[in-house]
């Protein structure tokens, strides 16, 4: 055998210690890999709550109050023939049902495509104008997870929200301040579970923020 022959490849031992070090630095370097990504998470989340309160102030100008939280359509004239509520995701759903229902008032939440569910699997009966689907979809944070919203008419009131098709329905509460205060009672609310998937954490995120 030639003594370049000798010298091809790794011995186990040399294989052995070049996977101790992989191992090494991804324990090292995964845990800051993924808070990375979840501060990017946090941050696309927060971005397309701006995006949707920029929707709920365009109704609010031009219908005088903001998307109800409850499927109650307040405009004069006759109520879109839309198919009875759930009880399940109701504020996110009634919120997207009401800006998807005119480019007068509303506001084209098509962009945000990705971001739609249908945890619980309803129907809206007639087409979203604005969305041209008839299922009736929740806006999801950066985590997979259906945000909440409340306008100020019912921000003290529990919702049922399925935080995925797989997972039961669980109770959330609008978040409040130190003070006791909802965030946004004046207006609305929106509410995300952050990257723990979890209501009621301290890593939730909530819009307004102040």
């Amino acid at each position: 055998m030639k003594p370049r022959d000798k010298q091809a490849g790794f011995t186990l031992i040399e294989l052995l210690i070049v996977i101790a070090i992989i191992g090494t630095l991804a324990a090292v370097l995964l845990p800051r890999i993924l808070e990375s990504d979840d501060i990017a998470k946090g941050t696309a989340t927060e971005a397309m709550m701006l995006q949707l309160a920029t929707a709920a102030n365009t109704f609010n100008r031009s219908e005088g109050y903001y998307p109800n939280a409850d499927m109650t359509y307040l405009k004069r004239g006759k109520k879109p023939a839309w198919k009875t509520d759930n009880g399940q995701n109701t504020g996110i759903e009634s919120f997207v049902l009401m800006v998807s229902q005119s480019k007068r008032a509303g506001t084209d939440l098509s962009d945000l495509s990705d971001n739609f569910s249908n945890t619980d699997g309803d129907q809206n009966g007639p087409e979203l104008p604005l969305l041209g689907m008839k299922y009736r979809p929740e806006i999801t944070d950066a985590w997979g997870t259906p945000l909440v919203y409340w306008s100020k008419l019912n921000i003290s009131k529990k919702q049922t929200v399925v935080p995925s098709e797989y997972e039961s329905a669980v109770t959330v509460s609008a978040m409040k301040r130190e003070d006791g205060t909802y965030y946004g009672h004046k207006k609305f609310q929106f509410l995300s579970a952050g990257k723990d998937l979890t209501f009621g954490t301290d890593d939730d995120i909530v819009w307004p923020s102040n």
